[in-house]
């Protein structure tokens, strides 16, 4: 009884360390199998990808479409080809050899299906309009790769990859290049993949003809359709189990190609990768039998003693202890992987940007256009490669629960602009309109988390941009559900005209690492991690994301998110009350759009969709004596309808006199602009306003206000017309030169008296020996800061005085501009300044006599956007001498601060480098370098955070190549 029980656990050891091993074995071969399919997926992607990329470029070559357009006519009235085509065809086609292995032919064809060229000619069958790639050439405008064929002259398979010739002006299709290539270099590789590891490659095309095979054997166009790995792949799907094969049973994987359409098995047979666990099942079997000898040899002699039992608990604990340990250090490992993942994106975040940057000074030097196009795909690259490690952080930081949402101010409205304004190039590129609705009802300033808020919608917008291919893209805020006074549910609907998905999908594009299969999100690519992160992201702001899609309709993604609001929307503008405005556009979403906008703002609005029915409007409102006051006009819109040569409308409004006293609004397509700036006649005082599209309310009623002060008989322009502002006596206390030089030079342009102070302690012995009308006061002045300065003139001036004081500092942040005013300080300007609008403020600050109440400081704080820090610096009117001083300041007083940055930051001073940045983001800031700036105050933030090391001394060696960039662009003549 004894010995059954001693030998029973023995026997269970040993089954399960055979069933054990055999598994272990199986599990490494299968993903050895699985990792060969997906590393030879991505070989052959990359090959064929970077084939298609050559032929498109090559068939850019305006010399290609010049022959296509001198030789097709002569070819439909049946003349061969030319001399110099066919001359041109053999050097088109060494040229590529040189360039890529394996083209064995080329072919140029035109829209028709009529040759112009080949070489060597008769490469090709000549009824070219029944191939698969002259039809997917036509119908796509893009690089096509054929299905795959045998040549009548070799064994080796090849293929045909089309590309469009465009016509000279860059719109239409010329012709058709076709480069022929052998697939001698895909079949080498899966001999190769056989010979060296043992993994048998099949390489099918999108047809499931065989193209590769790993032994060399099959000839002829092979298909592999009833292969059900090969039939898996074509549909998109992953392949990993076991198969019956030709030769028995294989362990197999099969992956699809998604750029190209094409599929690629691996297979291992089973005998072969399971001899290895055979061997081993006998050494353990052999190893049992001997333990089993001992064992019983053991219990025979110790199974009745005390001495056994307690020495088989004390086994026992030790083995408990073991599994505890072994428990506990998955969970470490488990905390370790995100742990890990975080700091390594971190870490490749440096030399990414590292590439960035030297690929964005590349591109600013003078290269020609093959070249242009390989540094801005290698930017490109990289720029995708940073958002992937974006995502793989964010996703690393939410597992591991370290992300955390934050409460700020922000404007909503102005969020919503910046948020679209950087995709809307994008979109008009593509064909595609792209439009920003705000209800009436949304609130003005919020509090929420703007930076994960514009992640989320940022993403949907990219991702709806991407799947659109015509029609356009809408982002719609609306009030979902208010809660209180105080808070509310605003509802984000991003809608869009592209390929929409399916029901059964719709869920799981929410999924991590899941993307909805088809042609074209395998065309498309993607990690598959931006909706699920912003699922997560959303879950953490306390609302949710969903989806509503029709397949081949589009799609409707919609965010809901309860914020705080601090002030709702504003009132009407009284001045704008009752007047007229006539909204010319010939898109009819964006034009009732403009014309609800202005509606809303208290305006009386009329539409028009086309030129003359504008000009007949707008001539009858003149000659009735009741002219509009402002025409919001489409740029792109001609004059005369049906004369493409005619000028804008807009020009043909500001040219007569009838209209003298109608305001003029042009709304523009980014990128796409097809007339010059309109502009009045010599003599006239007119001038033109414009609003980029997508118009929204913030900007279109900026540029309303505008457009009416410059309408010259104008009811509006007396009632917005405001006296020119008496000249003032400022006292400007910055201790940079360069910042003094630019606020002395456009103060002093503007009439005011100017003196300048380089400390703390000197700004308030001068304001309080002087009079000055107002303060400029940086805040990191030496000696005394501006806030201790500003406290210590606000308890010596005395009730009765009060200057006012407006700091200036590179600190943006809503706690910046409070710290500000709790010392005392009136107002919070951001550098880079905008002197523009400082000039036009600086009488609002000069009637401020006594401090603002709290309430209205903290209203104006919730109107700072957080990122006032990226606006550029206003010093545009200054002459080229004044210019010449800025920049002479610069290179007298930057050296000096960036050599004892250098020094602090090797010495491992970091409070002095992050003080000594701060001073030199300030003066960038001043001379309208936002990149350089930007710079400053990542090694600001670095050194402040005490981040030392490696990560400092890169940002700060960056900086150095950035300040000399900038110091030669200032030190150039101008022009």
């Amino acid at each position: 009884m004894w010995l059954l029980l001693g030998l029973l656990p023995l026997g269970l050891l040993t089954s399960s360390s055979v069933q054990l091993s055999e598994d272990a074995v199986s599990d490494e071969v299968r993903e050895r199998v699985g990792t060969t399919a997906a590393v030879s997926r991505v070989v052959v992607d990359q090959q064929m990808l970077s084939l298609k990329q050559l032929v498109s470029a090559f068939a850019q070559r305006p010399e290609i479409a010049k022959v296509v357009t001198s030789s097709a006519g002569g070819v439909r009235a049946g003349r061969p080809p030319s001399p110099d085509v066919e001359t041109a065809m053999g050097r088109y086609r060494d040229e590529l050899r040189q360039l890529r292995a394996g083209v064995s032919g080329v072919i140029v064809i035109d829209p028709e299906g009529y040759t112009i060229g080949a070489a060597p000619p008769g490469g090709l069958p000549q009824d070219f309009t029944a191939t698969d790639w002259y039809q997917a050439v036509l119908v796509r405008n893009q690089a096509y790769v054929s299905q795959a064929y045998t040549p009548p002259r070799g064994r080796i398979r090849a293929v045909a990859v089309a590309a469009p010739v465009p016509k000279a002006g860059g719109i239409g299709i010329a012709g058709i290049l076709v480069v022929v290539y052998s697939l001698e270099a895909i079949q080498d590789f899966t001999y190769e993949a056989a010979r060296a590891q043992g993994i048998r490659l099949l390489i099918t095309d999108q047809a499931g003809v065989l193209v590769a095979d790993y032994g060399r054997k099959l000839v002829g166009l092979t298909s592999l359709r009833e292969d059900p790995r090969v039939d898996a792949a074509l549909a998109g799907r992953r392949w990993s189990t076991d198969y019956m094969g030709y030769d028995g049973p294989v362990l197999s994987a099969s992956e699809p190609i998604p750029g190209i359409g094409w599929t690629v098995t691996a297979e291992v047979p089973t005998a072969e990768a399971m001899a290895s666990a055979g061997r081993l099942r006998t050494s353990l079997l052999t190893v049992a039998a001997l333990v089993a000898l001992m064992l019983l040899a053991g219990l025979a002699l110790q199974i009745h003693t005390t001495r056994d039992r307690r020495r088989a608990q004390r086994a026992l604990a030790v083995y408990a202890d073991a599994l505890a340990s072994a428990r506990d250090e998955a969970v470490s490992a488990s905390k370790a992987k995100s742990e890990f993942l975080a700091k390594v994106s971190h870490e490749i975040r440096t030399p990414i940007n590292g590439m960035l940057g030297m690929n964005s000074l590349l591109l600013r030097t003078r290269l020609d256009d093959e070249q242009r196009h390989y540094v801005s795909t290698a930017q490109d690259s990289a720029q995708n490669l940073l958002r992937l490690l974006d995502d793989f952080l964010d996703l690393s930081t939410i597992e591991a629960g370290h992300l955390e949402v934050s409460t700020l101010p922000f404007d909503l409205p102005r969020f919503c602009d910046e948020l679209i304004a950087p995709l809307a190039p994008h979109a008009y590129r593509q064909g595609l309109w792209l439009t920003l609705d705000l209800a009436d009802d949304v609130p003005q300033h919020v509090a929420g988390d703007p930076v994960r808020l514009r992640q989320v919608l940022s993403n949907l917008i990219g991702n709806a941009l991407k799947f659109t291919f015509q029609g356009g893209v809408r982002l719609e805020v609306g009030l979902e559900r208010k809660i209180s006074d105080v808070r509310a549910v605003l509802r984000f609907t991003v809608t869009d005209t592209g390929v929409g998905v399916g029901a059964d999908d719709s869920e799981q594009v929410f999924d991590i690492f899941r993307r909805v299969d088809s042609p074209i999100t395998r065309r498309t690519g993607g990690s598959g991690l931006g909706l699920a992160i912003g699922r997560q992201l959303t879950e953490l702001m306390g609302g949710s994301i969903g989806l509503d899609s029709v397949e081949g309709v589009g799609s409707r993604f919609w965010v809901t998110v309860p914020l705080d609001v601090i002030t709702w929307a504003p009132p009407e503008v009284e001045a704008l009350r009752d007047l007229r405005a006539l909204v010319v556009d010939g898109t009819p979403d964006d034009r009732v759009l403009t014309a609800r906008i202005l509606a809303g703002a208290g305006l009386r609005t009329d539409e028009a969709a086309v030129a003359p029915g504008a000009l007949a409007a707008l001539r009858r409102a003149a000659e009735e004596g009741n002219p509009y006051d402002l025409a919001v006009i489409d740029l792109d819109m001609n004059a005369v309808a049906a004369d493409e040569d005619e000028g804008s409308l807009a020009d043909a409004v500001l040219s007569d006199p009838l209209f003298a006293a109608t305001g003029v609004i042009v709304l523009i397509a980014p990128g796409r602009t097809r007339h010059e700036w309109p502009s009045a006649p010599n003599g006239s005082d007119r001038s033109v306003q414009s609003v980029t599209r997508p118009a929204s309310r913030r900007r279109l009623l900026a540029a309303v206000e505008n457009a009416l002060l410059t309408a010259r008989n104008s009811p509006v322009a007396r009632e917005f017309a405001a006296a020119p502002a008496a000249p003032a006596t400022i006292l400007v206390a910055e201790d940079d030169e360069v910042s003094r030089q630019v606020a002395r030079l456009v103060l002093e342009k503007a009439g005011h008296r100017v003196e300048v102070a380089g400390d703390g302690p000197q700004a308030v012995r001068m304001v309080l020996a002087g009079d000055y009308d107002l303060v400029f006061m940086d805040c990191q002045l030496p000696v005394m800061d501006g806030l201790a300065a500003t406290e210590r003139l606000r308890r010596e001036e005395g009730p009765p005085r009060r200057t006012p004081v407006i700091a200036m500092t590179a600190a943006a942040s809503p706690a910046d501009r409070a710290r500000c005013l709790a010392a005392g300080m009136d107002d919070h300007l951001p550098k880079p300044v905008d002197w523009q609008d400082v000039l036009a403020r600086i009488p609002t600050w000069i009637k401020h006599e006594e401090a603002r109440p709290e309430a209205e400081a903290e209203e104006d704080l919730a109107g700072i956007d957080a990122e006032a820090e990226e606006d550029v610096a206003g010093i545009d009117g200054l002459t080229p001498e004044e210019l010449a001083e800025i920049a002479q300041a610069f290179a007298a007083t930057v050296p000096a601060v960036r050599r004892d940055l250098a020094d602090a930051v090797a010495s491992g001073d970091l409070p002095k480098a992050a003080a000594l940045a701060h001073r030199l983001a300030g003066t960038c800031a001043t001379v309208g370098e936002s990149h350089a700036a930007r710079l400053c105050r990542r090694v600001e933030d670095l050194a402040r955070d005490g981040e030392g090391g490696p990560g400092l001394t890169g940002a700060t060696s960056e900086l150095d190549t950035e300040l000399d960039a900038v110091t030669a662009r200032l030190g150039e003549s101008p022009d």
